[in-house]
């Protein structure tokens, strides 16, 4: 056995098999998630957190894709083109897709996805669409959308909910229940779901990429407890589980007899604020919290040291958008310095919490029942304490953190932030105007900003484009609107039967973007039978004693 961790003592070779083998058909996927989801209809469910972003793989397909270089690649769609303006984009979808319905993905269906799910009032897509102004139907399989304004990473908005066609038939026929009946092009399709239980799923056999999905059934189970679900993986009962919890991920380098795959992106641990929400709305505040927090220290009680790095901004060192300069820039580690702006916030006769001069600022953190977020939270309220803030812990499961935060009811809670998009995207989203961005989570906007994402919208220069992300940056270690913990680890542990989690491909054969926020693309997965196993087993054991081992 050999470490794969830096510092990881105990660590074993889990890695999976570099060549995974021949698919094999058939069997019956268990997989264990972090969470259930509120709703399964693109628009109205909240399809942010990873549990549902891998279910929506199965149920669901991306218009747009990223690929292993993180460009913009049809996958649904046949092809995306913009006019010369970047203003009208030209989307052609992929002839003979089906729903789960038996109904035709064409452009009247696309059209009615746009105009009735997303393009609405009260949409929790509304927001992150509001550069488009409408969609025109060209011909049977293509459409016009039709921009407000150049928009160059346009086919960003396509890869999220926005970009997930669901059949307008069956809409139409659940009504107001049809976020129980997901009814998508995905390569599985709804059995039954029974909430914070599971979702039973079955093969699609009308998938429109021939030859897939290889496996026949999966189930999702909701188990919002790591160690359970840990325990659900060693016993058998599921195989399959994800995590993004660094003491989990530490604890399943140590297993043997399992598969772990891993990748690090740009989401981090992080704790939000929100701006509309005194005394938080005050960037003294903001910045004292930012002060007082020890990176290091707060990786360390997640159990990340060897598997989470530091972040301090929107990207991690590998991204091409990294500044050296706002890492150095980032406010951190100097409790001095945050005890000075909590004294100048306290004795300010205008305090925005209206307060009295010299009384402490009331704090509430809200954080996840999990063991490692209750002793993060713990150990943010004893920074925080320490500097002269008088911290109130509140526990809630996800579901109610996540509906909290979008409907702004909340003053700081622990949170992810950042994921792999296009800048634009991401600060459009993080920073646009709360009243028609429900992805603004911290109410934070600023002019700048503005300013720097209407070069980001429309320049399609790469310098200019990460001078504009730079400057944003920049400001917001003045702002502070979050702090920042160490980057995610996004890991699905699987039984040694379990293959292909990560290296799934585009029809034309690229290779796609991995399992970013532990995201699996369900259709290339596959399971070997029992003659398949052993075997394989027997070919591993005769290639050993050959070995002389």
């Amino acid at each position: 056995m050999s470490a794969c961790s830096p510092g990881g003592g105990g660590y074993v070779d889990n890695a999976p098999p570099a060549d995974p083998g021949q698919p094999v058909y058939g069997g019956h996927l268990r997989v264990a998630l972090e969470g259930e989801t509120n709703n399964w209809l693109p628009g109205r469910g909240n399809h942010v957190a990873p549990a549902a972003l891998t279910v929506a793989m199965a149920l669901f397909d991306p218009l747009v894709r990223l690929d292993h270089e993180g460009r913009f690649q049809p996958y649904l769609a046949e092809s995306v083109t913009p006019n010369e303006n970047f203003d009208v984009w030209t989307v052609r979808l992929r002839p003979g897709v089906q729903f789960h319905d038996g109904t035709a993905l064409d452009a009247e269906a696309l059209k009615w996805n746009f105009d009735n799910l997303h393009k609405r009032q009260g949409s929790v897509t509304f927001g992150s669409i509001r550069d488009i102004d409408r969609m025109e139907i060209v011909d049977d399989l293509t459409v016009n959308y039709f921009l407000t304004r150049s928009v160059v990473p346009f086919p960003d908005m396509l890869t999220r909910a926005v970009g997930w066609p669901v059949s307008p038939t069956a809409v139409q026929r659940y009504g107001e229940e049809a976020g129980l009946y997901p009814v998508g092009t995905g390569p599985f399709q709804l059995v039954e779901w029974r909430r914070d239980d599971r979702l039973e799923l079955r093969r699609n056999d009308n998938y429109w990429r021939e030859g897939l999905p290889y496996l026949d059934a999966i189930t999702f189970r909701p188990l919002p407890d790591e160690d359970a679900r840990v325990a659900s993986l060693i016993s058998g009962d599921m195989d399959v589980v994800q995590t993004l919890r660094q003491h989990i991920v530490d604890r399943l380098r140590r297993m043997s007899g399992i598969y772990l795959y891993e990748q690090l992106g740009n989401s981090s641990g992080s704790a939000i604020f929100n701006a509309h929400r005194p005394p938080v709305d005050d960037y003294r505040v903001r910045q004292a919290l930012a002060w007082a927090v020890d990176p290091e220290a707060l990786v360390e009680v997640l159990g990340g040291r060897g598997i989470s790095p530091v972040q301090t901004q929107y990207f991690n060192e590998d991204s091409v958008w990294y500044s050296p300069r706002v890492a150095a820039a980032w406010p951190q580690k100097d409790q001095q310095r945050a005890r000075e702006l909590v004294s100048e916030y306290i004795n300010d006769p205008q305090r925005s919490d209206g307060l009295a001069v010299g009384e402490p600022i009331a704090l509430e953190l809200m954080c996840l029942p999990e063991q490692s977020l209750v002793d993060l939270a713990q150990m943010y309220q004893a920074l925080w304490n320490a500097v002269g803030f008088d911290v109130r812990l509140r526990q809630v499961e996800q579901a109610t953190q996540i509906q909290s935060v979008i409907s702004g009811d909340y003053m700081t809670t622990c949170w992810r932030t950042s994921n792999e998009q296009d800048p634009y995207i991401i600060l459009n989203n993080d920073f646009g105007p709360p009243d028609v961005q429900p992805l603004n989570y911290t109410n934070f906007t600023h002019p700048l900003i503005d300013e720097k994402l209407t070069v980001l919208r429309t320049e399609p220069d790469f310098d200019k484009r990460k001078a504009a992300v730079e400057e944003v940056m920049m400001l917001l270690t003045e702002q502070v609107p979050n702090t920042w913990t160490g980057s995610t680890p996004s890991a699905v542990a699987t039984q040694p039967r379990v293959r292909n989690i990560k290296d799934w491909t585009f029809p034309d054969g690229r290779l796609g973007d991995g399992m970013p926020v532990a995201q699996v693309s369900w259709a290339q997965v596959w399971m070997l039978d029992e003659e398949s196993w052993l075997a394989e087993q027997a070919a591993v054991s005769a290639a050993a004693e050959e070995a002389g081992e």
